[in-house]
């Protein structure tokens, strides 16, 4: 199991996220913010929404990631027995006026990849571009709440809509190095 510092991965990850092909600025628009303490004791991740336009495979494509708390999955305790909404993610991907990938993601799309202890206690918490190649290949992330311990995925998703998801077993070091568009 890779424990990775989720910040640095993040870091890297955003020197080189879609770089190459980007044809305009990404735009954030959070539009939730955090609660203090939240009144029934269940911690929340913010709802957010994220959009961004690059180009790949001759194509432009438009991409928006929409992430929001759910209090329809079952909730996460750690080990202190603070408790956790997971995180429903909704990626969309457009061409030319046209939806050509849309899907909703929850921890249990990437069950498979994931250790039984992030299985059990891991939310989904992050979901960004990380590449433009013939297709559009996106970072996901699963970790333990409030910490730094997460389990690296990537998920490409081709022009045709079609998905592929791995684990990430990438070192900081290649992480680095990888922006060479392969």
């Amino acid at each position: 199991m890779k424990k990775i510092s989720f910040a640095g991965i993040c870091a890297l990850v955003m020197l080189v996220s879609c770089g190459g092909g980007k044809t305009s600025e990404a735009t954030v628009n959070p539009n939730v913010t955090d609660s203090e303490e939240p009144a029934d004791g269940i911690e929340r991740m913010m709802l957010y929404d994220f959009t961004d336009t690059l180009r790949t495979d001759g194509k432009t494509f438009i991409y928006t990631i929409h992430r929001e708390a759910s209090d329809s999955l079952p909730l996460i305790i750690d080990d202190e027995g603070n408790r956790f909404a997971d995180n429903v993610y909704t990626l969309t991907i457009r061409s030319g006026g046209t939806t050509v990938f849309q899907r909703r993601f929850t921890k249990a799309t990437f069950s498979s990849y994931l250790s039984k202890e992030f299985q059990k206690k891991g939310i989904l918490d992050g979901m960004m571009c990380d590449k433009s190649l013939p297709g559009l290949r996106f970072a996901v992330s699963v970790s333990l709440p409030q910490s730094d311990m997460f389990e690296p995925l990537l998920m490409k998703v081709d022009t045709n809509g079609g998905i592929v998801i791995t684990r990430d077993e990438r070192g900081e070091a290649e992480l680095e190095d990888d922006g060479d568009g392969v």
